[in-house]
């Protein structure tokens, strides 16, 4: 024989009343609590729930615009697996439950998009350009009066923000699948073109580096005979300019240095007031902090945002 659902607590809406102060105790299975809820439907939208009790004690529950139904019997335990499993974890006070009835829309939730954007731009670029200015317009009017200051505004904030991140997303596929035929093209550039320079490169360079020991020895005789010449007190004449070619570019020795580190605590204290050495300590130290460790000499700071 099929139960009927009778509330038995003094306060039927006592569990509801502890769920808005976020001290609820367990809720018995196939039992529905008495109170206010918001629903989301698949599409992402939200409905108000209400359940109560009748002076018989029996139960019976309202979603959205939808008819009251009774939740006598085995209906209560139904309702449970298809609604309060999808709603309990969010109730509403009363009067949002019915500010939403009547027509007002969810506090926390940012503004609906106009009609109008029925009626976009065919070109995509154009559609989502006039789409993502209108949320800049709607925000930075909403953001001009420094709203946050309850949990209210601060849910509202973080929705929109995620509508946003939507559309950021949105923005990015569409970048991507608009320049991937452009990215394609690039490629099959760089593949026609790239290996004939390299060779042309590879070679450049094996002919420069052939010219060396040559050109060092040339380099090597004419020190000499400027050091003879000076020892004689003559000046040197040279046959010709020093170096190789005779057309367009010419080849000539050319003497650069790289530093060969024999004491790093000396050459790195010489470095310490560098800019570029100070960015790169402290990207390799913010690299350590992130993994909860410390350098020596450091501290760990935090730093809060809003993920």
């Amino acid at each position: 024989m099929a139960q009927t659902a009778v509330i038995t607590p003094a306060d039927p809406f006592a569990w509801h009343a502890a769920a808005l102060r976020n001290e609820a105790w367990p809720l018995e299975p196939g039992r529905a609590p008495c109170g206010f809820f918001r629903l989301q439907r698949r599409d992402g939208s939200f409905e108000p729930v209400a359940v109560w009790p009748e002076e018989d004690g029996v139960l019976w529950a309202k979603i959205g615009e939808k008819a009251p139904q009774c939740l006598a019997g085995h209906a209560e335990e139904e309702f449970c697996e298809r609604v309060i499993a999808r709603c309990w974890r969010s109730p509403i006070p009363e009067p949002l439950y019915w500010a939403v009835c009547e027509g007002a829309p969810w506090p926390d939730l940012p503004p609906t998009a106009p009609a109008d954007y029925a009626n976009l731009p065919g070109d995509a670029f154009e559609a989502l350009r006039i789409e993502i200015e209108s949320e800049r317009d709607e925000i930075e009017r909403w953001l001009k009066d420094d709203p946050i200051q309850d949990q209210t505004a601060c849910d509202r904030a973080a929705n929109w923000a995620s509508r946003l991140a939507d559309l950021e997303k949105k923005a990015g596929s569409l970048r991507v699948e608009e320049k991937r035929a452009h990215d394609e093209a690039a490629k099959a550039v760089q593949a026609k073109w790239k290996p004939l320079e390299d060779l042309a490169a590879s070679l450049k360079r094996r002919l420069k580096e052939a010219q060396l020991p040559f050109q060092q020895e040339q380099r090597r005789r004419e020190a000499e005979a400027r050091a003879a010449a000076a020892q004689a007190g003559e000046a040197v004449r040279l046959a010709k300019a020093t170096g190789a070619g005779t057309v367009g570019r010419r080849s000539s020795l050319r003497t650069t240095y790289r530093a060969e580190i024999e004491d790093f605590d000396a050459a790195l204290a010489a470095l310490r007031d560098n800019p570029e050495l100070r960015q790169l300590v402290q990207r390799l130290a913010d690299k350590v902090a992130r993994t909860g460790a410390t350098l020596p000499g450091t501290r760990s700071v935090p730093i809060q945002s809003v993920a």
